[in-house]
C-alpha cells in the first residue's frame, strides 16, 4: 500500500466525523458532478481517492491512513472489537519559497461498515503567503464553477445540493455554517449528535431532529463550504477553509454501524450465558 498507516483508533460508541458537498435546490441532480474539490468527490473510495491526490501533487509519503474499531462488551468482557475499517485519510503538500510557504492540507473521512468505505466528509484548508488572491478573486473562481451559492454571508459561500434543501448542522437550516464530526474520542460528537436529539437511555430519537424545522432526513442537503478568511474583496485571501458533506450518507451508515454492534453485542452476551456454570447450592 503506497500510503503509511497509523494507529487504529477504538471508539466505545459508533460516532463518525466528517463533512460533504451541498448545492442549491435549483440545481438538478445531474449537475451535482460539478461539486468536487481537484477531482474529490463524495461517495468515491480510498483506492479512487488516492490517485486523485497523487494527481494533485501530493506525494505518497505525505498521505497517510488512520483506522478504527468500534468496541462492545458482552458484560463481563469489556475489551470486545469490531474488524478495523478505513475511517480518515489525511494529505498534505508544502512549498517553501524562501521565508514563505504555501500549503494544500486535506482530511478526509469515510463510512463505517457495513455500509463502508465512501467519502462522506472533506475538510480543506489552503494556506498560501507567497502569492495570494484576492478574496474577491476567489470568490468569483468559485462562483464560475460551482454556480450561483445557496446562501452567502461576509466571507462564507455555501452551496446544497444531493436532494435536500436544509442545512441539518446549523441553527439556521436555510444558511451557512458547516462542520464537522470531532476527531477527538473524548468530546464523542458524532454525525448523529449533530443531527438528532436523544431520548432517555442515551438512544437516538430518529424522529427528532437536533433543529426543530428539520422534520425527515430526506430534508437534509449536501453541502460545499468555503470560508475565505477575509471580508473584504481587495484583502489577500491568504487561508481558505473549504468543508465537504453528505449528511444523509453519513447518518445512514452510522445507524447501520450502531445496528451491526449492537447485534453483536447481543450474540456475545447470549454466547456468554450459554457457557456459564451454574453454582454448587
Amino acid at each position: 500500500m503506497p500510503y503509511h498507516k497509523k494507529l487504529a483508533l477504538v471508539a466505545s460508541t459508533v460516532a463518525a466525523t466528517a463533512i460533504a458537498i451541498f448545492s442549491t435546490s435549483a440545481v438538478a441532480a445531474d449537475d451535482d458532478s460539478k461539486f468536487e474539490m481537484v477531482g474529490i468527490r463524495l461517495g468515491m473510495t480510498p483506492e479512487q481517492v488516492v490517485p486523485v491526490l497523487k494527481a494533485h501533487g501530493i506525494g505518497g509519503d505525505r498521505i497517510y491512513e488512520s483506522r478504527m474499531a468500534y468496541s462492545y462488551s458482552d458484560g463481563i468482557n469489556h475489551g470486545l472489537k469490531t474488524d478495523d475499517f478505513l475511517a480518515r485519510i489525511t494529505a498534505s503538500k508544502v512549498e517553501v519559497l524562501g521565508n514563505k510557504r504555501r500549503d494544500d492540507s486535506f482530511e478526509l473521512f469515510f463510512s463505517p461498515p457495513p455500509a463502508g468505505g465512501k467519502l462522506v466528509g472533506v475538510q480543506r484548508v489552503i494556506f498560501n503567503n507567497v502569492d495570494p488572491i484576492t478574496g474577491g478573486q476567489f470568490r468569483q473562481a468559485l462562483v464560475d464553477k460551482y454556480g450561483s451559492t445557496s446562501d452567502a454571508t461576509t466571507g462564507i459561500l455555501n452551496w446544497k445540493f444531493g436532494g435536500g434543501d436544509m442545512n441539518c448542522l446549523s441553527t439556521n437550516p436555510k444558511g451557512v455554517n458547516v462542520s464537522l464530526p470531532s476527531t477527538d474520542l473524548r468530546q464523542k460528537r458524532g454525525i448523529l449528535d449533530m443531527v438528532y436529539r436523544k431520548a432517555g437511555g442515551g438512544k437516538y430519537r430518529l424522529d427528532l431532529f437536533l433543529h426543530s424545522r428539520v422534520k425527515d432526513l430526506a430534508q437534509c442537503a449536501s453541502m460545499l463550504e468555503y470560508r475565505l478568511g477575509t471580508s473584504k474583496d481587495n484583502q489577500p485571501a491568504s487561508r481558505v477553509e473549504a468543508t465537504m458533506i453528505d449528511v444523509q450518507s453519513w447518518v445512514k451508515a452510522e445507524l447501520a454501524a450502531n445496528e451491526r454492534v449492537d447485534k453483536l453485542r447481543s450474540e456475545a452476551v447470549e454466547k456468554r450465558v450459554g457457557k456459564g456454570n451454574k453454582p454448587s447450592l
